[in-house]
């Protein structure tokens, strides 16, 4: 895939779609603590069962008992720890 047709790629079927922090979307379910900004949604990408992105969660912050659905989570700690 070459970078000029980098937009208009069928990525589902050509290849691996690259979304930088610039492009991330704030515009996403949002708690009290926690900052989400969504890459891979099914508005952004026509994803079925994938929610990826980023959320920078504040200390001593708490999310409470909650479930995804039938969405599939992936968790990555880059600092801190989860309790």
């Amino acid at each position: 895939m070459s970078e000029d047709n980098h937009d208009n790629a069928r990525w589902r079927l050509d290849g691996v779609r690259v979304v930088r922090s610039s492009e991330l979307d704030i515009n996403t379910a949002q708690t009290p603590g926690m900052n989400r900004a969504a890459a891979i949604t099914h508005a952004r990408a026509g994803a079925e069962k994938l929610w990826a992105g980023t959320v920078v969660i504040h200390p001593k912050a708490k999310t409470g008992a909650h479930h995804h659905g039938p969405v599939e989570s992936v968790i990555y700690v880059v600092s801190g720890r989860a309790r």
